[in-house]
């Protein structure tokens, strides 16, 4: 089947330490030591659309993620599937949500078996196969951390770790956020087009971003599986 593929955000370690320039003690990899966060992402997202519809098996009975799949995520982040679908077996699977207003959190602590997240917009829903209003936003964890220093929820050397749920950006231009240290999903491919996207819980946060702030946006579809 073919298909193109593209980075969805590139130089991404770069572009968060250019982004955080006056905030940033040292480098980036100093900060990152000091907050007891992780980021090997040189790149951020990667992002896969099918020139025609496909059929797509991405999980096991068990609930188990492809073992190609968790390689990717490990390496970059987000994968974003366009013009897929599910197969009728599972596309009923998990359940559909729609998450505060850009309050960053992670579905799943990773403690937890199935720390990846799934979501999904089945083209052959009554309701999914229209675009949707509302986008989904995937950073990484530091940034996270390094915007709460920002504003002044996090203490520098004090506060370590992973926040399970924060509201970010709030007061900031959002122009200045999206494709430079937040990737977008915009579930806005044509109508009767299905779309995927998945998340390791355990290295990136998500949220809802409302485009439009009177129709925040159907319900989008949630699963969680196990990694290999």
């Amino acid at each position: 089947n073919a298909y193109t593929a593209k980075i969805g955000i590139t130089y991404y370690k770069q572009k968060i330490a250019c982004h955080y320039a006056s905030l940033i003690q040292g480098s980036l990899e100093q900060e990152c030591r000091l907050a007891e966060i992780e980021c090997g992402f040189e790149h951020f997202g990667v992002i896969v659309r099918f020139e025609s519809p496909v059929e797509v098996l991405l999980y096991d009975d068990a609930l188990t993620i492809n073992r190609g799949l968790c390689d990717i995520i490990a390496r970059v982040g987000p994968v974003i599937l366009r013009n897929v679908y599910l197969t009728s077996a599972v596309r009923s699977e998990g359940h559909r949500n729609r998450f505060p207003h850009l309050r960053f959190h992670i579905d799943r602590n990773p403690l937890q078996p199935t720390r990846y997240s799934m979501y999904t917009r089945d083209p052959y829903d009554a309701e999914q196969r229209y675009p949707r209003t509302a986008s989904t936003l995937f950073t990484a964890n530091i940034v996270s951390h390094l915007q709460g220093i920002k504003e002044g929820d996090v203490v520098r050397g004090i506060d370590k770790g992973v926040r399970a749920s924060a509201p970010l950006f709030e007061k900031e231009d959002m122009s200045g956020v999206i494709s430079n240290i937040v990737l977008e999903q915009r579930w806005d491919e044509p109508e009767s087009t299905g779309e995927i996207a998945m998340i390791d819980n355990a290295t990136a946060l998500h949220a809802s971003y409302y485009r439009d702030i009177v129709q925040k946006g159907y319900r989008i579809g949630v699963r969680y599986l196990a990694g290999i």
